[in-house]
């Protein structure tokens, strides 16, 4: 195989048993240590339902993204931009985002819209906003640059989640992020890989060192990054940025009335 970040030809890195049934190859990069698996052929009945249900910690993350991305958004860039939650899932993140008074829209090719339906983004292209996330996105990619150019048709500015590859890097089924119990995870990045990314699409790369990345044109404290970028930080100082729900606006935008006297 060749590299799907650098061009480079790929080594055998190991094999592991995904959903208990296929037994898959993997493959690592040896210059940027990208490692993703073999064509995955089973996505199919990996995907019978678009989020798995062993992901059971999806409310608690949206609920720390969302205060991360608050945060970083009102430290770092314009809050009174637009903004898309790529591939949002139930559009639970959007809600929370609108909730905290953020022009949040939902983009999501795959799954049900069910918190967010009244804001539906754009197709890719049609305008350009402040930030683009994509929480717990680029472990699914079969074709990671590919997908990265559909994100830059929304914003040259795109927060995202994914574990960083510990080193040295576990052989898979040594480290529970392969997701090998519902085989929706085929691409795992280093550090030095998803730096590789962003260099190819002319931006800079930030990290917070384990799961929060930021590709952006702006040139920004990569220490001020990391230490706003974590959860435990973000919790403290989020209360210090205050912007008007869109609640209100919202209901009104959805049922004509207004929740005047029924906000407590």
């Amino acid at each position: 195989m060749i590299c799907k970040i650098c061009a480079t030809p790929t080594v055998f890195f190991g094999a592991a048993r995904i959903l208990g049934t296929h037994d898959v190859s993997y493959q690592r990069c040896p210059d940027c240590g990208f490692i993703c698996t073999e064509e995955p052929y089973w996505f199919e009945e990996a995907y019978s339902s678009a989020i798995t249900g062993s992901d059971i910690g999806l409310v608690h993350r949206n609920v720390a993204m969302a205060a991360v991305t608050k945060v970083l958004i009102s430290t770092l860039l314009d809050s009174t931009g637009r903004f898309v939650d790529y591939a949002g899932g139930y559009g639970l993140f959007v809600r929370l985002m609108r909730d905290n008074g953020f022009d949040f829209r939902w983009y999501d090719s795959y799954c049900k819209n069910i918190f967010a339906g009244d804001f539906v983004a754009a197709p890719p292209g049609s305008e350009r906003v402040e930030l683009l996330t994509a929480f717990e996105v680029f472990e699914h990619l079969t074709e990671p640059w590919n997908e990265l150019e559909r994100m830059l048709a929304f914003s040259r500015t795109i927060l995202f989640t994914t574990q960083l590859l510990p080193e040295p890097a576990p052989k898979p089924g040594e480290w529970w992020y392969y997701g090998l119990e519902h085989g929706q995870h085929i691409s795992f990045y280093s550090r030095r890989a998803l730096n590789r990314l962003a260099e190819r699409a002319g931006l800079n790369y930030y990290t917070n060192g384990t799961s929060m990345h930021l590709f952006t044109e702006k040139r920004l404290s990569q220490t001020l990054f990391s230490l706003l970028a974590r959860y435990k930080s973000a919790r403290f100082v989020a209360p210090f940025f205050h912007r008007t729900s869109l609640i209100a606006t919202d209901y009104h935008i959805r049922t004509g009335s207004s929740l005047t006297g029924r906000l407590k």
